[in-house]
């Protein structure tokens, strides 16, 4: 188990939603005072006031969903390189470029609906 960062107990169970350090039971911040019982608050982030993620860290929270987006848009950008890697010649490229463009487009409709329901700011109680 790691230590906590608060206290530097050796029984940090939980870990924290905003600053992703691990802390002990003992220093998270009550549900009635953070408002919501899903997120762990550690006593240093309310102490600082942190109610809502930078940009920064939703980036580094989700750089796989980043580099797989930019994967679709690179080859969706430039496609004829990756087909003329699989070994097709270029009299086949036209028949073969419609259903992979579309295929693509289709394929990042979901990763573009989760880049619009990130949430920067906590889960709160309803």
């Amino acid at each position: 188990m790691a230590n906590c960062s608060v206290c530097g107990s050796r029984f940090a169970e939980k870990k924290c939603y905003f600053c992703q350090n691990h802390v002990c039971t003992a220093c998270v911040v009550p549900d009635d005072v953070s408002g919501s019982t899903t997120t762990v608050k550690c006593i240093a982030c309310q102490r600082k006031g942190v109610k809502k993620l930078s940009f920064l860290a939703v980036v580094k929270r989700n750089k796989f969903v980043l580099a797989v987006l930019a994967g679709f848009w690179i080859f969706t950008v430039f496609p004829v390189p990756f087909i003329n890697l699989a070994g097709y010649e270029g009299d086949v490229l036209i028949s073969i470029l419609q259903p992979v463009l579309i295929a693509t487009g289709l394929m990042t409709i979901p990763f573009i609906l989760m880049m619009i329901a990130w949430q920067k700011k906590a889960p709160k109680q309803n």
